[in-house]
């Protein structure tokens, strides 16, 4: 079965407050198949549900996960806000 969510870009930080390092996954959920497409939030869930199932893949258990779901839409707004504000400044 294939993956519902492509992995767009991966990007490793350091948490040195925390002495751990963090992976953050950018990732885009994929279209739905002709079955799921009559039920759209089945779709999002089956896709969110994956994408945990492969974040949690070779984890000790003092990791810790969590997503943030964005629309590329938000997050450009997000960002002209900030240059805004710095122009303004």
């Amino acid at each position: 079965m294939a993956r519902r969510f492509e992995i767009e870009d991966t990007i490793t930080r350091r948490y040195s407050q925390f002495n751990a390092n963090g992976t953050q996954l950018i990732v885009r959920l994929l279209p739905s198949s002709n079955d799921d497409a009559r039920d759209p939030v089945r779709t999002f869930l089956a896709s969110v549900k994956e994408l945990f199932q492969h974040a949690l893949q070779n984890l000790r258990d003092s990791d810790m996960v969590g997503i943030t779901i964005q629309k590329p839409v938000n997050q450009k707004i997000s960002r002209l806000e900030s240059v805004s504000d710095a122009k303004t400044s």
